[in-house]
């Protein structure tokens, strides 16, 4: 099983994100701690704040530096429900010049996410 686990300013507003606007599963909380199945990854939210206790705050930079990518079976589809819970695309619906539909958006700490034809 693959995991990522994204460092997020504010665990309330991320958690409401993933499980509420993007419909995620929650596996379980631990304090400032969440993390979702997806298909089989294991996607994990966890408070900068509380990532200190692991490593140095040096490593817990700024916002966003993530780009995640999901494929879906169809993009505008899946971007127009997502735009209906609030979510703002920053590019697309549109087909790239490999040919590929692809939409993009940001999640409340500014990481990048992918939706993309299956």
């Amino acid at each position: 099983m693959f995991a990522n686990c994204l460092l997020v300013n504010d665990f309330n507003k991320s958690l409401s994100f993933y499980r509420d606007t993007l419909g995620l599963e929650v596996n379980s909380t631990e304090g400032k701690f969440a993390n979702f199945k997806v298909e089989n990854i294991e996607l994990a939210i966890m408070e900068k704040s509380a990532a200190k206790e692991m490593f140095s705050e040096k490593y817990i930079g700024g916002n966003g530096s993530v780009l995640l990518c999901f494929q879906v079976d169809d993009v505008e589809t899946s971007a127009k429900e997502l735009q209906d819970k609030g979510v703002i695309f920053i590019s697309g619906p549109k087909v790239t010049s490999w040919g590929q539909t692809v939409a993009y958006f940001q999640d409340p700490d500014n990481n990048i996410w992918e939706i993309s034809k299956k």
